[in-house]
């Protein structure tokens, strides 16, 4: 089949330019072209969408979500109750909020089992191209370690989302050994505390150098990368001496951990948004104390550390923790990377090239020739106006592969 979508305009994040008059072409869900109208033969027997008044861009990229999360804030009763069946469920209508706000592509940060991935490519449930963690690794008393002092622990082992506390280094190799062999694409290290974790700080480093480059070399072995949870300023620098390939949050960077990070290439995902949804949730009663404090404490922090990055020419990702926040409200973060110093080509890069390169997902974040056909169209001019791509409402055309996946 072969789909032809004209818009008033195409963005090219790349180079920055914008085509006015544009038609991109797909053929068995692969861009064939994508440029000017005018010259382009468009085959008879092409299907047809008239996106007048739209911008058409690629579909974007999250590189920090949490498709089993609900995002209406922390409630230990309702998860106590909840059985593991039903969480997993929960990525359903989380895949197609994501789908839908625009974004083509997401990596899981954890808690997504690498079936919801699969279910989502064999055509089961709409979603977007997902790379998953399946668990987040921590030490003892670390962030994803849910053992409460009562005695409870919502931490439930399963046979494709095995147990995410580890301590030692033969022990890092087993657990990551068990994770990939439960179908994960990255390995997520937990390497400090966290606001919504209840043992810890995010200001403290968590494990050990050791334990994290046992982590690395055995990701290395399967050809998988890390990502590194890594809030605290000791915490960010062991992840990036062990040689983690991406920094999340990243609340507490100074001069030397930027140095380390342009040094090395690696890629920043700060999830800015993250702890203003713990605060609103919290406001509306759906916050435990702890973690209210906790999130208050680090917000201006937050900000000053990717002001600073950004102002050193840190690589930025896109990235939101959504699942803090509800699905489909990624898109909000585009507005707080703009306000602390990026230009809004850079942001929509952000979610695009940088995103398609940082997690290594091929023929995404662009309309190249040979590129899947993810593309979306908003109302308006996203560089004169990047608050249409926070708006799911705006975003009028999201196309996955060559198929509509909404319309107006």
């Amino acid at each position: 089949m072969i789909l032809a979508v004209f818009g008033d305009a195409l963005l090219d994040p790349a180079s920055g330019e914008t085509t006015r008059d544009a038609v991109v072409l797909i053929e068995d869900g692969k861009v064939t072209r994508a440029g000017k109208r005018n010259g382009t033969q468009v085959p008879r027997d092409a299907e047809t969408i008239d996106a007048h008044g739209l911008t058409l861009l690629p579909g974007l990229i999250d590189c920090h979500v949490h498709l089993t999360n609900l995002g209406e804030g922390l409630d230990f009763a309702r998860e106590l109750t909840t059985p593991p069946t039903l969480e997993l469920m929960r990525a359903v209508r989380a895949a197609r909020q994501t789908l839908e706000a625009g974004f083509t592509s997401v990596r899981d940060a954890a808690g997504t089992p690498a079936g919801v991935r699969m279910a989502i490519d064999a055509g089961y449930f709409p979603g977007p191209r997902t790379f998953v963690t399946v668990s987040a690794l921590s030490q003892t008393g670390g962030h994803t370690d849910s053992h409460f002092m009562c005695g409870a622990d919502l931490d439930i082992p399963l046979p494709d989302r095995p147990y995410m506390v580890v301590d030692g280094v033969e022990n890092m190799r087993l657990r990551v050994r068990e994770v990939i062999r439960a179908g994960a694409d990255w390995i997520k290290l937990c390497t400090s505390g966290g606001v919504l974790s209840p043992g810890d700080q995010p200001h403290h480093s968590a494990l050990t150098l050791e334990e994290i480059k046992a982590a690395v070399d055995e990701a290395a072995t399967q050809g998988r990368r890390v990502m590194a949870h890594a809030q605290a300023n000791a915490g960010i620098k062991n992840a990036l001496k062990a040689g983690v390939a991406t920094i999340e949050h990243g609340i507490w960077l100074d001069g030397d951990a930027i140095e380390m990070m342009l040094d090395g290439g690696n890629a920043l995902i700060p999830t800015l948004v993250a702890p203003h949804w713990v605060i609103r949730h919290a406001e509306a009663g759906k916050m435990p104390a702890y973690a209210i404090g906790k999130a208050r404490a680090v917000i201006d922090d937050h900000k000053a550390s990717i002001r600073l990055a950004i102002e050193s020419g840190v690589k930025i990702a896109f990235g939101t923790d959504t699942g803090v926040g509800p699905h489909g409200s990624n898109g909000e973060e585009f507005s707080l990377m703009h306000e602390l110093g990026m230009k809004p080509i850079d942001c929509i890069r952000a979610a695009t090239t940088v995103a398609a390169e940082t997690i290594g997902m091929k023929g995404v974040g662009n309309l190249d020739a040979g590129a899947w056909g993810d593309l979306i169209g908003v109302a308006g001019d996203p560089l004169a106006e990047l608050s249409l791509l926070a708006k799911p409402a705006s975003v009028e055309l999201v196309i996955k592969g060559g198929a509509v996946v909404k319309s107006r």
